[in-house]
Order: structure tokens, then sequence, then C-alpha cells
């Protein structure tokens, strides 16, 4: 299992404008960064799309099966 870190808290950005979401890094390899896009979550290392999935499970589940030495 991938263990994460969390980078930055939730934001309500208030009046209507709705939310930031909150940001998280991998702990054995923080240049990999997990954010929430729309419905979908990515990971993200040196500003390219690594592995993504519908929910934040999903996207570890194909993170570890790509990069197997990031799980601890």
């Amino acid at each position: 299992m991938i263990k994460l870190k969390k980078q930055k808290s939730t934001e309500w950005l208030g009046n209507g404008f709705g939310g930031d979401t909150a940001e998280w890094v991998v702990a054995k390899d923080e240049s990999i960064g997990i954010t929430k896009i729309g419905f979908n979550s990515r990971a993200y290392q040196e500003g390219k799309c690594i592995a993504r999935g519908y929910t934040r499970a999903d996207l570890l589940e194909s993170l570890e099966e790509k990069r197997p030495e990031l799980a601890a």
C-alpha cells in the first residue's frame, strides 16, 4: 500500500466560489503529487500525469501496479 502525506488542506473559497481540494504527495517520493481534478484523481510527476483513477483508492492501486517500489 502506498502511503501519502498531506501537503495542503482543503480550503473553502467562500461566497459561491467553491473550494480547493487537498494536495497530497507520495511519502516515499515527494516529487509525485496527488490531486483531484473534477471527478477523477490523478498522480503527477514533473508536470506529467503518471496515473489516474476514479477514486483516490483506484489511483493508488494503479500507481502501485506501475511503480511497485513506492509501496510500503
